[in-house]
């Protein structure tokens, strides 16, 4: 991805990386917020199914069917207190899939020029 200077009338917008903050099971895990689609309280699973040997739930929104996954490849929970919506891209195809979360914080900020950001952020662009 090809970078460039912001203009000045926006570039405070872009002084910080906005991320929500999930913990499963002990772990924290740091998702950019631009890559959330939603958050959601006390999801509950419309079905489970297993795929490479690994349980995920499934969430049915109309026609759509959103995949929650445990992001330590364990089989997911029944119960998790939320479900964090990533959206996804390749090419011009749309997707979305989900993670169990035990708790999350949304409003943090940590600034760009911070060394963990392109960590964070590698995966979701």
């Amino acid at each position: 991805m090809k970078t460039f200077e912001l203009p000045k009338s926006i570039s405070s917008l872009a002084e910080e990386l906005q991320i929500v903050q999930m913990d499963w099971q002990g772990v924290t895990v740091q998702i950019p917020k631009f890559a959330v689609y939603s958050l959601i309280e006390n999801p509950l699973f419309d079905q489970i199914i297993f795929r490479n040997g690994r349980q995920i739930g499934l969430l049915h929104f109309g026609r759509y069917k959103v995949p929650v996954i445990d992001p330590f490849r364990a089989d997911i929970d029944f119960h998790p207190n939320f479900a964090v919506i990533i959206s996804h891209s390749q090419g011009n195809r749309f997707g979305l899939y989900g993670y169990p979360a035990d708790h999350i914080e949304t409003n943090i900020g940590i600034a760009c020029s911070h060394g963990a950001v392109r960590k964070i952020v590698r995966d979701y662009v």
